[in-house]
């Protein structure tokens, strides 16, 4: 599974300016129609309900900060939990 590349999202916002349909437009991006579909539904403009490339992007972007990161065991914090446990 991979992301929707910047290419890709204006490709997207170009082809529905053009009134391709969503399958069409599957294709042309080589990805799966349900792909796009979740694409339009996240990354829509709220207001006006269209889509913008940049907007998706900065959408995405801003998704993927917020999202929890992994948090590694580092030797600092086992140190720290080693002194709690005492």
């Amino acid at each position: 599974m991979s992301h929707l590349t910047r290419e890709q999202r204006y490709t997207i916002s170009v082809l529905l300016k053009q009134n391709f349909i969503k399958s069409q437009i599957a294709l042309f991006i080589k990805k799966d129609k349900s792909v796009l579909t979740r694409e339009l539904q996240r990354n829509c403009d709220l207001r006006s309900g269209k889509y913008d490339a940049d907007l998706a992007q900065r959408t995405y972007e801003k998704r993927q900060k917020a999202k929890p990161k992994r948090i590694y065991f580092t030797a600092k914090i086992k140190r720290t939990i080693k002194e709690y446990l005492k």
